[in-house]
Protein backbone atom coordinates (compact mmCIF):
# COMPACT_ATOMS: atom_id res chain seq x y z
CA UNK A 1 0.00 0.00 0.00
CA UNK A 2 1.50 3.45 -0.84
CA UNK A 3 0.02 6.49 1.18
CA UNK A 4 -0.59 9.35 -0.49
CA UNK A 5 0.04 13.20 0.48
CA UNK A 6 -3.70 13.56 1.81
CA UNK A 7 -3.23 10.48 3.55
CA UNK A 8 -5.05 8.62 1.44
CA UNK A 9 -4.20 4.40 0.68
CA UNK A 10 -3.48 3.51 -2.90
CA UNK A 11 -3.38 -0.26 -3.83
CA UNK A 12 0.04 -1.12 -5.70
CA UNK A 13 -1.59 -1.89 -9.16
CA UNK A 14 -0.33 -1.77 -12.61
CA UNK A 15 -0.55 1.48 -14.30
CA UNK A 16 -2.88 0.47 -17.49
CA UNK A 17 -3.41 4.33 -18.58
CA UNK A 18 -2.47 6.43 -21.68
CA UNK A 19 1.29 6.72 -20.15
CA UNK A 20 1.98 3.12 -20.36
CA UNK A 21 4.66 2.71 -23.72
CA UNK A 22 7.54 0.68 -24.51
CA UNK A 23 9.61 0.63 -27.34
CA UNK A 24 7.81 -1.34 -30.18
CA UNK A 25 4.67 0.88 -29.52
CA UNK A 26 7.23 2.99 -31.38
CA UNK A 27 7.49 1.73 -34.81
CA UNK A 28 10.53 2.52 -37.16
CA UNK A 29 9.22 4.47 -39.66
CA UNK A 30 8.82 7.11 -37.74
CA UNK A 31 5.12 8.27 -38.10
CA UNK A 32 4.85 9.12 -34.43
CA UNK A 33 6.53 11.91 -34.68
CA UNK A 34 4.79 15.38 -35.52
CA UNK A 35 6.01 17.45 -38.31
CA UNK A 36 4.98 21.12 -37.45
CA UNK A 37 2.14 21.84 -40.73
CA UNK A 38 2.93 24.66 -42.87
CA UNK A 39 0.68 27.01 -41.21
CA UNK A 40 1.74 26.46 -37.73
CA UNK A 41 5.38 27.33 -39.20
CA UNK A 42 3.83 30.21 -41.11
CA UNK A 43 2.31 31.26 -37.78
CA UNK A 44 5.88 31.39 -35.74
CA UNK A 45 7.30 33.26 -38.71
CA UNK A 46 4.57 35.84 -38.53
CA UNK A 47 4.93 35.96 -34.34
CA UNK A 48 8.80 36.83 -34.38
CA UNK A 49 8.90 40.33 -34.96
CA UNK A 50 5.95 41.22 -32.63
CA UNK A 51 7.78 39.31 -29.79
CA UNK A 52 11.20 40.87 -30.80
CA UNK A 53 9.73 44.25 -30.53
CA UNK A 54 8.77 43.70 -26.91
CA UNK A 55 11.60 42.48 -25.76
CA UNK A 56 10.48 40.61 -23.01
CA UNK A 57 12.45 38.60 -20.37
CA UNK A 58 11.71 34.36 -21.24
CA UNK A 59 10.27 34.72 -17.65
CA UNK A 60 7.37 37.03 -18.78
CA UNK A 61 6.80 35.74 -22.09
CA UNK A 62 3.11 34.37 -22.02
CA UNK A 63 0.95 33.26 -25.85
CA UNK A 64 -0.28 36.53 -26.18
CA UNK A 65 2.95 37.90 -26.95
CA UNK A 66 3.77 34.93 -29.63
CA UNK A 67 0.23 34.74 -31.18
CA UNK A 68 -0.60 31.53 -33.41
CA UNK A 69 -3.96 31.78 -34.24
CA UNK A 70 -3.73 28.59 -37.16
CA UNK A 71 -2.24 26.20 -34.51
CA UNK A 72 -4.81 25.65 -31.90
CA UNK A 73 -5.56 22.25 -33.15
CA UNK A 74 -1.99 21.07 -33.49
CA UNK A 75 -0.94 22.80 -30.14
CA UNK A 76 -3.91 20.53 -28.34
CA UNK A 77 -2.39 17.70 -29.98
CA UNK A 78 0.80 18.24 -28.65
CA UNK A 79 -0.42 19.11 -25.05
CA UNK A 80 -2.28 15.73 -25.27
CA UNK A 81 0.53 13.89 -25.80
CA UNK A 82 2.78 15.39 -22.95
CA UNK A 83 -0.13 15.05 -20.16
CA UNK A 84 -2.39 12.15 -21.10
CA UNK A 85 -0.27 9.98 -23.77
CA UNK A 86 2.87 8.79 -23.79
CA UNK A 87 4.56 12.00 -21.83
CA UNK A 88 7.14 13.54 -24.49
CA UNK A 89 6.11 14.80 -27.90
CA UNK A 90 9.12 14.81 -30.85
CA UNK A 91 8.18 17.52 -33.78
CA UNK A 92 10.25 17.86 -36.66
CA UNK A 93 10.49 20.94 -39.21
CA UNK A 94 10.70 24.11 -36.42
CA UNK A 95 12.10 27.42 -39.10
CA UNK A 96 15.76 26.95 -37.33
CA UNK A 97 17.69 27.58 -40.75
CA UNK A 98 15.16 30.08 -41.98
CA UNK A 99 15.35 31.96 -38.75
CA UNK A 100 18.96 31.33 -37.60
CA UNK A 101 20.16 30.92 -34.50
CA UNK A 102 19.28 33.90 -32.18
CA UNK A 103 15.82 34.46 -33.92
CA UNK A 104 15.25 30.87 -33.17
CA UNK A 105 15.74 30.77 -29.83
CA UNK A 106 13.29 33.76 -29.33
CA UNK A 107 10.47 32.01 -31.46
CA UNK A 108 11.17 29.01 -29.60
CA UNK A 109 10.58 30.81 -25.89
CA UNK A 110 7.29 32.16 -27.78
CA UNK A 111 6.36 28.94 -29.02
CA UNK A 112 7.15 27.15 -25.78
CA UNK A 113 5.08 29.61 -24.03
CA UNK A 114 1.78 27.68 -24.42
CA UNK A 115 3.49 24.93 -22.35
CA UNK A 116 4.33 26.66 -19.73
CA UNK A 117 5.96 29.35 -18.36
CA UNK A 118 9.58 29.83 -19.16
CA UNK A 119 11.54 28.60 -16.00
CA UNK A 120 15.09 29.59 -14.21
CA UNK A 121 17.76 26.24 -14.58
CA UNK A 122 20.53 27.23 -12.38
CA UNK A 123 21.97 29.87 -9.79
CA UNK A 124 23.41 31.93 -12.32
CA UNK A 125 19.98 32.79 -13.78
CA UNK A 126 19.69 30.79 -16.64
CA UNK A 127 16.29 30.60 -17.98
CA UNK A 128 17.75 29.78 -21.66
CA UNK A 129 20.17 27.42 -21.34
CA UNK A 130 22.46 26.08 -24.61
CA UNK A 131 23.67 22.62 -24.14
CA UNK A 132 26.99 21.87 -25.80
CA UNK A 133 30.23 21.01 -24.93
CA UNK A 134 31.97 23.41 -22.50
CA UNK A 135 34.60 21.23 -21.84
CA UNK A 136 33.42 20.39 -17.95
CA UNK A 137 33.43 16.92 -16.78
CA UNK A 138 30.34 15.68 -14.81
CA UNK A 139 30.76 15.96 -10.84
CA UNK A 140 29.27 17.58 -8.27
CA UNK A 141 30.17 20.78 -8.95
CA UNK A 142 28.85 20.88 -12.84
CA UNK A 143 25.93 19.74 -14.57
CA UNK A 144 25.63 17.38 -17.70
CA UNK A 145 24.84 20.23 -20.24
CA UNK A 146 28.38 21.34 -19.76
CA UNK A 147 29.94 18.52 -21.20
CA UNK A 148 29.59 15.31 -24.08
CA UNK A 149 29.58 12.52 -21.34
CA UNK A 150 27.16 9.90 -21.29
CA UNK A 151 23.79 11.13 -19.37
CA UNK A 152 22.18 8.34 -17.50
CA UNK A 153 18.33 8.51 -17.15
CA UNK A 154 17.15 11.42 -14.89
CA UNK A 155 14.42 13.99 -14.84
CA UNK A 156 15.32 17.78 -14.92
CA UNK A 157 13.20 20.94 -12.66
CA UNK A 158 9.78 22.46 -14.21
CA UNK A 159 6.74 19.89 -14.97
CA UNK A 160 8.29 19.09 -18.26
CA UNK A 161 11.92 19.60 -20.27
CA UNK A 162 12.08 20.78 -23.87
CA UNK A 163 14.77 20.79 -26.73
CA UNK A 164 15.03 22.16 -30.23
CA UNK A 165 18.10 21.45 -32.05
CA UNK A 166 20.35 23.70 -33.64
CA UNK A 167 22.94 21.30 -34.61
CA UNK A 168 24.23 17.72 -34.42
CA UNK A 169 27.03 16.22 -33.27
CA UNK A 170 29.55 14.36 -35.74
CA UNK A 171 29.08 11.16 -33.52
CA UNK A 172 27.03 10.16 -31.10
CA UNK A 173 24.47 12.28 -28.63
CA UNK A 174 21.41 10.43 -29.20
CA UNK A 175 18.61 11.27 -26.88
CA UNK A 176 16.62 8.39 -24.79
CA UNK A 177 13.11 8.50 -23.20
CA UNK A 178 11.64 5.84 -20.77
CA UNK A 179 8.17 6.23 -19.38
CA UNK A 180 7.33 5.54 -15.64
CA UNK A 181 4.26 3.52 -16.15
CA UNK A 182 6.40 0.63 -17.77
CA UNK A 183 9.13 1.13 -15.08
CA UNK A 184 7.13 0.85 -12.61
CA UNK A 185 5.15 -1.56 -13.52
CA UNK A 186 8.32 -4.25 -14.25
CA UNK A 187 8.88 -3.23 -10.82
CA UNK A 188 5.73 -4.03 -9.33
CA UNK A 189 5.80 -7.48 -11.09
CA UNK A 190 9.64 -8.68 -10.44
CA UNK A 191 10.45 -6.34 -7.08
CA UNK A 192 7.23 -5.28 -5.42
CA UNK A 193 9.87 -5.65 -2.40
CA UNK A 194 11.39 -2.77 -2.97
CA UNK A 195 9.15 -0.21 -3.95
CA UNK A 196 8.89 0.81 0.08
CA UNK A 197 12.31 1.86 -0.24
CA UNK A 198 11.90 3.94 -3.41
CA UNK A 199 8.63 5.41 -2.39
CA UNK A 200 10.29 6.78 0.81
CA UNK A 201 12.87 7.95 -1.71
CA UNK A 202 16.84 9.73 -1.04
CA UNK A 203 18.34 13.24 -0.33
CA UNK A 204 19.81 14.86 -3.54
CA UNK A 205 23.08 16.36 -3.74
CA UNK A 206 22.72 20.21 -4.85
CA UNK A 207 25.79 20.19 -6.81
CA UNK A 208 27.10 23.94 -6.29
CA UNK A 209 23.83 24.99 -7.33
CA UNK A 210 22.34 26.38 -3.87
CA UNK A 211 23.48 29.43 -1.50
CA UNK A 212 26.13 29.35 0.19
CA UNK A 213 24.48 29.28 3.27
CA UNK A 214 22.40 26.30 2.27
CA UNK A 215 23.07 22.79 3.04
CA UNK A 216 25.36 20.37 0.03
CA UNK A 217 22.53 18.19 0.29
CA UNK A 218 18.34 18.55 0.61
CA UNK A 219 17.02 18.38 3.92
CA UNK A 220 14.44 16.40 2.97
CA UNK A 221 13.92 13.01 1.15
CA UNK A 222 12.46 13.19 -2.79
CA UNK A 223 10.59 10.08 -3.05
CA UNK A 224 11.09 8.13 -6.55
CA UNK A 225 7.58 7.13 -7.19
CA UNK A 226 4.98 8.85 -5.52
CA UNK A 227 1.15 9.86 -5.85
CA UNK A 228 0.02 13.24 -5.82
CA UNK A 229 -3.06 14.33 -6.96
CA UNK A 230 -4.13 10.38 -7.57
CA UNK A 231 -1.39 10.08 -10.10
CA UNK A 232 2.03 8.45 -10.47
CA UNK A 233 4.78 10.59 -10.25
CA UNK A 234 8.64 9.21 -11.12
CA UNK A 235 11.12 11.59 -9.88
CA UNK A 236 14.96 10.14 -10.47
CA UNK A 237 18.41 11.13 -10.61
CA UNK A 238 20.97 8.14 -9.40
CA UNK A 239 24.11 10.65 -9.61
CA UNK A 240 22.86 13.49 -7.15
CA UNK A 241 21.78 10.64 -4.75
CA UNK A 242 25.10 8.95 -5.01
CA UNK A 243 27.22 12.28 -4.35
CA UNK A 244 25.53 12.40 -1.26
CA UNK A 245 27.69 9.30 0.75
CA UNK A 246 30.67 12.14 0.20
CA UNK A 247 29.00 14.43 2.73
CA UNK A 248 28.01 12.04 5.15
CA UNK A 249 24.79 10.33 3.99
CA UNK A 250 24.33 6.78 4.58
CA UNK A 251 22.95 4.73 1.99
CA UNK A 252 22.11 1.63 3.25
CA UNK A 253 23.22 -1.80 1.28
CA UNK A 254 19.24 -2.00 1.03
CA UNK A 255 19.09 1.23 -0.51
CA UNK A 256 21.48 0.35 -2.56
CA UNK A 257 20.31 -2.65 -3.99
CA UNK A 258 16.67 -1.01 -4.97
CA UNK A 259 18.85 1.61 -6.65
CA UNK A 260 20.19 -0.97 -8.68
CA UNK A 261 17.44 -3.21 -9.95
CA UNK A 262 15.59 0.29 -10.92
CA UNK A 263 18.92 1.12 -12.63
CA UNK A 264 18.41 -2.49 -14.14
CA UNK A 265 15.08 -1.37 -15.13
CA UNK A 266 15.83 1.62 -16.62
CA UNK A 267 18.72 -0.15 -18.84
CA UNK A 268 16.78 -2.37 -20.70
CA UNK A 269 16.17 -1.17 -24.55
CA UNK A 270 12.61 -2.63 -24.91
CA UNK A 271 11.58 -0.29 -22.95
CA UNK A 272 13.54 2.90 -24.35
CA UNK A 273 12.76 4.94 -27.24
CA UNK A 274 15.79 6.38 -28.36
CA UNK A 275 15.64 9.30 -31.52
CA UNK A 276 18.25 11.22 -33.11
CA UNK A 277 17.99 14.80 -33.15
CA UNK A 278 18.59 16.37 -36.11
CA UNK A 279 18.04 20.44 -36.72
CA UNK A 280 14.83 21.91 -36.56
CA UNK A 281 13.70 19.02 -34.40
CA UNK A 282 11.80 20.09 -30.52
CA UNK A 283 11.45 17.76 -27.83
CA UNK A 284 9.20 17.74 -24.67
CA UNK A 285 9.49 15.84 -21.97
CA UNK A 286 7.09 15.40 -19.22
CA UNK A 287 9.19 15.00 -16.33
CA UNK A 288 7.09 13.28 -14.15
CA UNK A 289 6.16 10.60 -16.99
CA UNK A 290 9.48 10.31 -18.78
CA UNK A 291 12.82 10.47 -18.02
CA UNK A 292 15.60 11.12 -20.27
CA UNK A 293 19.01 10.00 -21.05
CA UNK A 294 21.78 10.53 -23.46
CA UNK A 295 24.47 9.07 -24.89
CA UNK A 296 28.21 10.23 -24.87
CA UNK A 297 28.95 12.43 -28.45
CA UNK A 298 32.35 13.95 -30.01
CA UNK A 299 32.15 16.49 -31.96
CA UNK A 300 34.30 17.86 -35.22
CA UNK A 301 36.23 21.18 -35.90
CA UNK A 302 32.89 21.83 -38.58
CA UNK A 303 30.29 20.00 -36.57
CA UNK A 304 29.17 20.71 -32.99
CA UNK A 305 26.20 19.64 -31.08
CA UNK A 306 24.30 22.36 -30.04
CA UNK A 307 20.35 22.63 -28.43
CA UNK A 308 18.41 25.04 -26.72
CA UNK A 309 17.23 23.92 -23.46
CA UNK A 310 14.61 25.12 -21.57
CA UNK A 311 12.37 24.10 -18.51
CA UNK A 312 8.83 24.48 -18.06
CA UNK A 313 6.77 25.33 -15.48
CA UNK A 314 2.63 24.67 -16.39
CA UNK A 315 0.31 25.64 -13.54
CA UNK A 316 -2.52 23.80 -15.72
CA UNK A 317 -0.21 20.69 -15.96
CA UNK A 318 -2.18 17.27 -14.59
CA UNK A 319 0.99 16.57 -12.33
CA UNK A 320 3.06 18.36 -9.81
CA UNK A 321 5.62 16.87 -8.02
CA UNK A 322 9.04 17.06 -5.96
CA UNK A 323 12.39 17.27 -8.86
CA UNK A 324 15.42 19.84 -9.35
CA UNK A 325 13.98 23.22 -9.25
CA UNK A 326 13.31 21.52 -5.52
CA UNK A 327 17.04 21.12 -4.36
CA UNK A 328 18.59 23.47 -6.14
CA UNK A 329 15.96 26.69 -5.92
CA UNK A 330 13.99 26.07 -3.46
CA UNK A 331 12.75 29.78 -3.84
CA UNK A 332 11.65 29.06 -7.54
CA UNK A 333 9.31 25.60 -6.32
CA UNK A 334 6.11 25.56 -7.11
CA UNK A 335 5.53 22.09 -5.46
CA UNK A 336 7.33 23.49 -2.36
CA UNK A 337 4.86 26.51 -2.00
CA UNK A 338 1.88 24.48 -2.12
CA UNK A 339 3.16 20.82 -1.00
CA UNK A 340 5.82 21.13 1.64
CA UNK A 341 4.35 19.37 3.99
CA UNK A 342 4.35 16.11 2.37
CA UNK A 343 7.97 15.75 2.10
CA UNK A 344 9.91 13.94 4.80
CA UNK A 345 12.34 16.34 6.93
CA UNK A 346 15.02 14.15 8.66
Amino acid sequence: MLITEDGKIVPRQPIQDQSLWVRDDFNTNNDWKMPIPLDVVADIEAALPGLKQKSLHPRDIRPEHFPLPNSKSFLNSVNQAIEVGPGFALLTGFPTQQLGAADASIAYQGFMSYFGNIAIQNRIGEYVVEVSNKGRGLGPQARGHYGNAELNFHADGGNAVSLLCLETASQGGQSLLIGAASVYNAILRERPDILPILERGFYHHRRDEREEHDPKVTPWRTPVFAYYDDRLHLIYTRISIDYCEAEGIEITLAEKEALDFLDSVLARPELQVSMDLAPGDLQIVNNFLCLHARTSYQDSKTQKRRLIRLWLDNENSLRNGPGKMDWYMPENSRFLRERMSFLEME
